[in-house]
């Protein structure tokens, strides 16, 4: 079992339902064609970037709680990873 291919790792030697997202969303979405899935799709994909910008701006305040910024664990500062969780939009369409 790996996460990647069907949600499911092991932990301690018991299985843990853990999926990815991608994994999650083509749950979601099985059994869903055309426009349906289109437009779950894209509310999905709102729901992850929200998801990615919540986890975004917990390190940024935990940055502003540690005014040097960098920690044992990220060297380099929170920030930093902050922007790398920050979510990337889609280009709009100018029509």
């Amino acid at each position: 079992m790996a996460r990647e291919q069907d949600g499911w790792e092991y932990v301690d030697g018991r299985p843990r339902w853990a999926p990815t997202v991608g994994v999650a969303m083509a749950n979601i979405t099985c059994g869903l064609y055309g426009e349906e899935y289109e437009e779950m799709q894209r509310q999905l994909d709102d729901l992850v970037r929200a998801a990615q910008r919540d986890a975004a701006e917990l390190l940024r305040k935990h940055e502003v709680a540690d005014p040097m910024g960098a920690d044992f664990y990220i060297p380099i500062g929170v920030s930093y990873a902050a922007d790398l969780i920050f979510p990337e939009y889609p280009k709009e369409d100018d029509e």
